[in-house]
């Protein structure tokens, strides 16, 4: 109940519509990546608290911010975290389909096991590396911890679509960097619920 009350806690925060039946998900997603952290490097947090008031609250920050674009593509996504919470929390809204694409077969093969076991029918789990990718042609690009902004760009900028946005997470600290074929959209700082660290969302639309 500590892990659902926690959950509830982000979403209300963010203003993010739900149910139980994407509580009952959402719990199971953190509770399962606990348990197969104990025996793959899916993250350094091992608190499932922690997963949810780090790692959780940051994914419903990012799905507020994409939740109006159809086809979304998560690059370098790791143990999941965007792109499973975005497919999840998209059931109250119009349907949307999210692909995710990690180099690392065993963090593949972990969101693998979540789409079996959640049904996640409109979530794509991709083995690669983002730039060996036939093109995908998607509304956004969502992107965390994968590089400087031009890197993230430069890897995943073609997957997408004229006029699609790129959302980019990085330090306070990141100065905004002007990127061929891109215009700087947006560039916020934000933080999480009972979190002091500041976080930067550049925003870069592909004209």
């Amino acid at each position: 109940m500590e892990i659902r009350r926690a959950i509830e806690k982000g979403l209300d925060y963010f203003n993010i519509q739900y149910n139980d039946e994407i509580l009952i998900k959402l719990c199971f997603y953190v509770e399962e990546l606990g348990k197969w952290n104990e025996h793959i490097n899916l993250t350094g947090i091992k608190s499932p608290l922690s997963i949810v008031g780090i790692l959780l609250y940051d994914a419903f920050f990012m799905f507020s911010r994409v939740k109006e674009n159809r086809v979304i593509l998560d690059m370098g996504s790791g143990n999941g975290i965007l792109a499973i919470s975005i497919n999840i929390l998209g059931e109250t809204y119009e349907p949307q389909e999210v692909f995710s694409v990690d180099k690392s077969l065993k963090k593949i093969q972990f969101q693998r096991h979540i789409k079996r076991s959640l049904n996640l029918k409109m979530f794509a789990p991709v083995q690669g590396r983002i730039e060996m990718l036939e093109p995908i042609g998607v509304d956004a690009l969502a992107a965390k911890g994968f590089g400087t902004a031009d890197e993230i760009i430069e890897s995943g900028g073609r997957h997408l679509k004229q006029g699609g946005r790129a959302f980019i997470v990085k330090g306070k600290n990141e100065a905004p960097r002007d990127i061929a074929g891109f215009y700087l959209e947006e560039d916020t700082l934000y933080s999480l619920p009972e979190r002091e660290r500041v976080y930067r969302l550049f925003v870069y639309q592909k004209i």
